[in-house]
């Protein structure tokens, strides 16, 4: 499909040459646990100094300028953004040292999972545009008749979520739709016959609070982590689904992470306070909620004890060595992520 396309280089370059001054504050508070790199194959990342800009010849017939990377961290060039240096080497290491991450970001930003939204009383979604996704060249396309500042708004939002979740991790997600409503800051949906590729929605209102907008875009990506096709069987019913069926959602395999989910903590039907239960009021409405908050919190916060029922739920995700390695792809650039958003908001207000 031909379509006007934009690639979000435009948000990096004026983030990083705008705040290079203010981020080294905040920079110094995420090195002081970080000592050593960990080695990177030098065909996935390339380190930038402080003190240089990298230029690349891009597809677009012209230089663009590269964001700036600093000391303790990598620029991913596939993807075009810098993420914090992974300084670990195993499972435990890796959930120490994401541990001790979100206690350097805790102690400069605050909550990485605080959230403050009020609806508007405005229900209901209104779609305002669609673009095609193309992952590769990590570039949205469209047909339609737009203003070249929305374009670039938009291309920016989905780059703010794609920051996040390594490319590797969202190839299926091929649609980014931006809509208007009062009561949904964001979603994701199946878009094709085969249960295969799905569209991630986001609200054209930005949310102000950096914590709020990682919760959100990580309880997203939770929905499509937990309901794809590796998931679920979309093909079998509800007489003969032999394991979890759910009937917004559809038959889980018996190693599916909802189907495992809800056996803990669900098919008993064990309801309580709040804290003691569950992470927010949402994760209260469905098994499917309740997954996806919880996950959100697995990746924002440190490792708990697993006094209450919703420690451990977190304690849940842990398992699984395959999601405490995302985890700790995911805080390495949401380290790089949060310091930017901050500053962007400040300079906004």
């Amino acid at each position: 499909m031909e379509g006007r396309r934009v690639r979000p280089l435009n948000f990096l370059r004026f983030l990083f040459l705008s705040f290079v001054v203010l981020l080294v504050g905040c920079r110094e508070s995420v090195e002081k646990n970080i000592l050593e790199a960990e080695e990177v194959a030098a065909s996935e990342v390339v380190s930038s100094e402080v003190d240089a800009l990298t230029q690349i010849d891009n597809a677009s017939e012209e230089i663009e300028l590269l964001d700036w990377c600093y000391e303790n961290e990598v620029y991913i060039e596939e993807e075009e953004i810098c993420a914090l240096i992974i300084n670990c080497i195993d499972y435990d290491s890796c959930v120490a040292w994401g541990n001790a991450v979100i206690a350097e970001l805790e102690e400069t930003f605050g909550s990485l999972v605080l959230e403050e939204s009020v609806a508007t009383g405005d229900e209901g979604i209104t779609v305002l545009t669609t673009y095609d996704v193309d992952n590769k060249d990590e570039a949205i396309y469209t047909n339609a008749n737009i203003s070249k500042e929305e374009m670039d708004y938009h291309a920016n939002l989905w780059f703010s979520f794609s920051w996040l979740i390594p490319e590797k991790y969202r190839d299926d997600i091929n649609r980014f739709e931006v809509f208007e409503s009062g009561d949904t800051l964001a979603y994701v949906s199946l878009h094709d016959k085969y249960g295969k590729y799905w569209t991630l929605g986001m609200n054209n209102k930005n949310i102000e609070l950096a914590s709020e907008t990682l919760v959100t875009y990580l309880h997203e990506y939770a929905h499509f982590l937990s309901l794809n096709q590796i998931q679920i069987d979309y093909w079998e019913d509800e007489k003969g689904c032999k394991s979890l069926y759910l009937q917004d959602s559809g038959c889980f395999y018996k190693d599916a992470y909802l189907n495992d989910f809800y056996k803990r903590f669900w098919e008993s039907g064990g309801n309580g306070e709040l804290e003691d239960f569950y992470v927010s009021k949402y994760a209260m409405t469905s098994p499917e909620e309740d997954f996806a908050e919880s996950f959100a919190h697995f990746v924002l916060t440190q490792t708990p004890n697993g006094d209450t029922v919703k420690e451990q739920k977190l304690l849940f995700f842990y398992q699984f060595e395959e999601l405490v390695k995302l985890r700790t792809e995911i805080l390495s650039r949401a380290s790089t992520w949060i310091v930017r958003s901050v500053e962007e908001n400040k300079k906004q207000k």
